[in-house]
């Protein structure tokens, strides 16, 4: 994820604009593309003059999470006397005064041009706040009124170079010198703030935006998808007796549910699927039949599906991927180990189970599928008997019937950071033309006993690898519990699967 936070980190008062004390509040908003997506509004206390930190309880705001590095992003502070207006009304009025400011600096980066707006970045450095005095018309009784405001903005691609340093953050210095106070008070308000815009690329947890208490859980791997323009990832619940359910548009909030009234293999990962304008949710019950679970339209709510795929027991996750106008379902056959597939283009009426070649795959190996420019991409985790003991391996098919045969990704080498590492699984997603997939690399025999990370590698072809690489997190070890999904939506790759905190938790799910 990438999560950027505007800070007021301190500031000083030369001369305020009451008569001997202001009455400060900070309102920070963040706009993308235009849209409002988040704004929050603290009182900081009465100040006269000298030089004070912002208490850090402000600062730990909660960051804006905007993950596609395309978008325009703008994020506006506003530093205001206010000692009239109600806490309930003052959040609204600012936000609104923020959309304001927003469109009117946004016109001028393009009456300008975009390059020589970002060349300073700080648009509003030009434009005193006495230009706009009758946008705070709603914050003008006694000696209420602006002191400092301003503003950073740009694609996000542009902040992102900006804040690639040691301190991850464009850091600011600036004088704000204030508009005309009102006759009584004291004079114009002269300020000096210093504030900065924060950049960081982690893993965070999946919590509900409304609850913060409720979060995405899940006692075995994860299944994610793109449906109708939202991320959904899929975990299963205590026993295997519920499905937990997540679906976020753009990474910011999230909504979490449940889908009752299944019972599932415990140790087993769901899969999820779009097709056919539905969200479908699969699964493998407790005593190993691949089942058809759930649909829906939307994310929202949820029906039984019509039929589940002819009869097959496995003992590992299960794939499912949209392919040529059908539904495809690969699952490892228990009784024989073979990989085989079913396919289906309404879920009424399904195909006998096929067999797909794959020998030497790992008898644990489940699969994962991705389909990329017509061609349909297969991958498992195969056992060679020699060093390395396990390699990952990809297959693939245009017609859904003949397949070519395996080989390795990446020859076969580990990562260059993991000499020593094992895959356990992979998971596999397409983004921006290429295709994706996220291993779970577990090394052995370190003093702390076996450790896992996730390690990504993508291909245009499915025949040249760019190479593992581990996702950039500046303040988090992400050691994973069990196997991650991948999955695309609004330019951003997301990944997720629960995470082996170091607190002792283990099934609280992640989102990077």
């Amino acid at each position: 994820m990438d999560r950027y936070s505007l800070i007021v980190e301190q500031f000083t008062v030369h001369d305020t604009r009451a008569l001997h004390q202001d009455t400060l509040w900070l309102n920070v908003s963040a706009f993308v593309d235009g849209d409002l997506v988040d704004s929050w509004s603290d009182k900081l206390g009465d100040f006269n003059n000298g030089t004070y930190f912002t208490p850090q309880s402000v600062r730990d705001h909660p960051p804006t999470v905007i993950n596609d590095p395309q978008s325009k992003v703008q994020f506006i502070f506003q530093l205001m006397n206010n000692g009239n207006v109600p806490s309930g009304q003052l959040s609204g009025r600012a936000a609104a005064t923020a959309d304001q400011l927003a469109g009117i600096t946004s016109n001028i980066a393009g009456a300008v041009g975009l390059g020589a707006a970002a060349a300073s970045g700080y648009i509003w450095a030009a434009i005193a706040i006495e230009g706009f005095a009758n946008l705070f018309s709603w914050l003008d009784t006694d000696c209420d009124g602006p002191v400092a405001v301003d503003q950073v903005s740009g694609p996000r691609y542009w902040l992102d170079a900006r804040t690639e340093n040691v301190a991850h953050a464009i850091q600011v210095t600036r004088n704000y010198p204030g508009s005309d106070s009102p006759t009584g008070c004291g004079g114009n308000s002269n300020y000096d703030v210093e504030w900065s815009l924060n950049h960081s690329k982690t893993w965070v947890p999946v919590v509900d935006a409304v609850n913060a208490q409720t979060s995405l859980s899940s006692i075995a791997g994860v299944a994610a998808t793109a449906h109708n323009g939202m991320l959904h990832v899929f975990g299963v619940g205590p026993a295997g007796a519920t499905i937990n359910h997540a679906s976020t548009l753009k990474g910011v909030n999230w909504t979490i549910d449940v889908i009752s009234d299944v019972v599932l293999a415990t140790d087993l990962a769901p899969s999820a699927v779009s097709f056919n304008d539905r969200l479908h949710v699969f699964g493998v019950e407790v005593e190993g039949q691949v089942l058809a679970l759930v649909y829906s339209p939307d994310g929202g709510s949820w029906w039984d599906e019509p039929q589940s795929p002819p009869q097959l027991l496995t003992k590992q996750a299960i794939a499912t991927v949209a392919f040529l106008d059908q539904l495809y379902v690969f699952a490892r056959d228990s009784s024989t180990n073979r990989l085989a597939v079913t396919s289906s283009s309404d879920l009424r009426v399904w195909a006998q189970w096929t067999d797909v070649a794959a020998g030497g795959l790992a008898p644990m190996s489940a699969v994962s599928a991705a389909v990329l420019d017509g061609k349909l991409h297969l991958f498992g985790i195969f056992n060679t008997g020699k060093k390395p003991a396990a390699v990952v391996v990809h297959t693939s098919t245009t017609d859904g019937d003949t397949w070519a045969g395996w080989d390795t990704v990446e020859e076969g080498l580990p990562p260059r950071d993991q000499p020593s590492a094992e895959p356990l699984d992979v998971a596999a997603g397409v983004h921006d033309g290429r295709v994706y997939i996220a291993t779970r690399w577990e090394t052995t025999g370190g003093d702390a006993g076996p450790t896992s990370v996730i390690e990504l590698n993508f291909s245009g072809d499915g025949e040249n690898w760019s190479g593992w690489l581990v996702p950039l997190a500046y303040d988090i070890s992400f050691e994973p519990s069990a196997s991650p999904a991948i999955a695309a939506v609004h330019n951003h790759l997301y990944i997720a699967g629960p995470r082996d905190d170091p607190d002792g938790a283990t099934t609280d799910v992640w989102a990077y």
